[in-house]
């Protein structure tokens, strides 16, 4: 046994009063020493908030000690439910847990039968050793482990250690980890995880990976839910709805859902965990827990979304893929705000969103059966045409739908009833769900199925629409102005101006004295829309809706953001941007 376990092995015993983890203590029961935490040179503090924090990383209690003088101190959490906590304590430079966070020590405890054990802490002594819990661990690929590092003084007694002071590698190659702890494993083997400390300290744990026990199926449904915004409490509607159809094994959902409960409401966790979706009928969260991947996630960012397209589908293969994008958006366009650029999936934790020109990065060469937008605005041509080489079908709202978003239990159980059905005939749920789930609704319903196959052509007639329009911009400015201010509108602001592309036709072609070279054009691009909308369905509150929309903008809105649209491949496969440019 090597010196740093042998600690390890008599320290969990200690602090447990017996290794089977109860020992008769109720509840938690923390003491700290003050003796020395006034060393020069040492991690000092006086004063400490103690949490509690559940399995959820919720906190559960939480209380301030800073009787410096006692010089032990001590409290007892006795009011807790069974089940795996974590003593997190922070240290303060100042009393009532004020001032500077000098040290952060932090410990897995698990209260069984009511009771669970002690805790003891040292402030201000020497950081000889670093603890890791687990000091081993067997994890299947595909799936994760929570690894926490503390100080250990000369005396193998736990002490602080300075806050974002570990860095933790990986050694062997077999997985990867976040800068909290938080260890994937990626490739079958042995390996150790390490936690190293900046005075060249360390500990480490043992990780086997096991192999993954997933099988193939039909269908693989891979939810990007990133609820770490406004939207958070319907993120656990949905997750709901996910379960009551998660009866056949055939089809699956497999969800990244992060949460943000110290800002937003609804919350049921804290952090970023990856779920199998398990048949329920309940009000909870039934479904299983794949990965607890921590606090530090940004699902803000298309690597994190490349990420987890990656991981699903190298850990649940199927025959056939759908990826669903699931949060805010706003179409083409980043916000105008400069402190949070949104255009989809916005991290409101982190500031991030994923703009349309970065889904390239994201999706990479990943292709997709369907590619469903389950947030607002995003079923527009600029967007469909940046995804079409990724996936067969898109399905997305022209319209900002309501914060409830798609009813998965609706839209998914032809899935479930019968997952050898077409993928075209099983995209048709997506409208009929929506439209029967709000059909008592006020709000503008709109959803469509488009086939990327016959985007190109799309793009090319409303290229030459573009163009036509351009020859022609001095003799349609009322015919545009008209049909700007007359076409089916989806949310607009004064930078916003999304209408449908096949009601703009219409009312270009109702003008008066329309060249003869617009009115073809116009049409051509009528007739590429029918082809490409393979289902549609509007309520009466957005009447005027076909099923894509676009960009409509004049030139002195839609300057502002050419830049941004020239990143787009719809610009530049397209002459669509060199007419906004000028229109009237």
């Amino acid at each position: 046994m090597s010196r740093l376990k042998g600690i390890l092995f008599v320290l969990v015993c200690l602090v447990l009063i017996s290794c089977g983890g109860s020992g008769g203590v109720r509840g938690i029961l923390y003491i700290t020493d003050w003796t020395h935490h006034n060393d020069a040179g040492q991690i000092n503090g006086v004063s400490q908030r103690v949490n509690i924090i559940d399995g959820n990383g919720l906190p559960v209690q939480s209380i301030v000690l800073q009787n410096v003088t006692a010089p032990v101190e001590s409290t007892q959490f006795t009011t807790l439910a069974d089940g795996n906590y974590l003593v997190q304590v922070q240290l303060f430079s100042a009393t009532n847990a004020t001032g500077t966070q000098t040290g952060i020590f932090e410990f897995p405890i698990k209260v069984q039968g009511g009771s669970g054990g002690q805790v003891k802490t040292s402030v201000g002594t020497t950081i000889d050793n670093v603890g890791v819990s687990p000091d081993s661990a067997t994890v299947q690929v595909g799936r994760g482990k929570q690894f926490r590092a503390f100080g250990l003084n000369t005396a193998g007694q736990m002490t602080f250690l300075a806050p974002n002071s570990i860095t933790w590698p990986v050694l062997g190659g077999i997985g990867s980890i976040t800068t909290d702890g938080n260890y994937t494993a990626n490739a079958i083997g042995p390996g150790t995880v390490r936690a190293a400390y900046t005075n060249g300290r360390n500990g480490s744990a043992a990780i086997t990976n096991s192999a993954p026990t997933s099988t193939h199926t039909k269908w693989t449904v891979l939810v990007y839910m990133n609820g770490a915004n406004d939207l958070q409490q319907f993120s656990v509607l949905n997750m709901n709805q996910m379960e009551k159809v998660a009866s056949n094994p055939d089809m699956r959902f497999i969800v990244q859902w992060k949460q943000f409960p110290a800002q937003f409401s609804g919350g049921t966790f804290n952090g970023t965990r990856r779920y199998q979706v398990t048949q329920d009928t309940t009000a909870n969260i039934a479904s299983t827990m794949l990965q607890d991947m921590g606090t530090t996630v940004d699902m803000g960012s298309a690597q994190t979304l490349h990420d987890f397209i990656s991981w699903g589908k190298a850990n649940f293969p199927a025959d056939r893929y759908c990826l669903i994008i699931w949060n805010h958006g706003n179409g083409w366009l980043r916000s105008p705000s400069q402190v949070n650029p949104y255009a989809v999936s916005y991290d409101d934790e982190k500031g991030t969103s994923i703009q349309i020109w970065e889904l390239s990065q994201a999706l990479s060469t990943d292709h997709f059966d369907i590619l469903s937008w389950d947030a607002s605005l995003m079923q527009m041509l600029e967007v469909a045409y940046e995804v079409k080489d990724n996936c067969d079908y898109v399905v997305g709202s022209e319209e900002s739908p309501p914060a409830e978003g798609l009813p998965y239990d609706l839209v998914f159980a032809p899935f479930r009833d019968n997952p050898d059905n077409t993928t075209k005939n099983l995209t048709k749920s997506f409208v009929d769900g929506m439209i029967t789930g709000y059909q008592t609704s006020t709000h503008k319903i709109t959803q469509s199925v488009l086939d990327t196959s016959k985007l190109p052509a799309l793009a090319t007639a409303v290229s030459t629409l573009g163009t036509e329009l351009k020859n022609n911009v001095g003799p349609m400015t009322t015919t545009i102005q008209n049909a700007r201010a007359n076409s089916q509108a989806y949310s607009p602001t004064s930078v916003r101006v999304y209408r449908d592309l096949k009601d703009v036709c219409l009312n270009i072609e109702a003008g008066s004295g329309v060249p003869n070279s617009v009115l073809t054009a116009s049409q051509n691009v009528r007739t590429a829309i029918d082809n490409a909308v393979v289902w549609e369905g509007h309520n009466t509150f957005s009447p005027n809706s076909k099923g894509i929309s676009i960009d409509f903008s004049p030139a002195s809105s839609f300057i502002p953001n050419s830049a941004d649209y020239a990143q787009l491949k719809f610009a530049l496969a397209t002459q669509w941007d060199e007419y906004l440019g000028i229109a009237p």
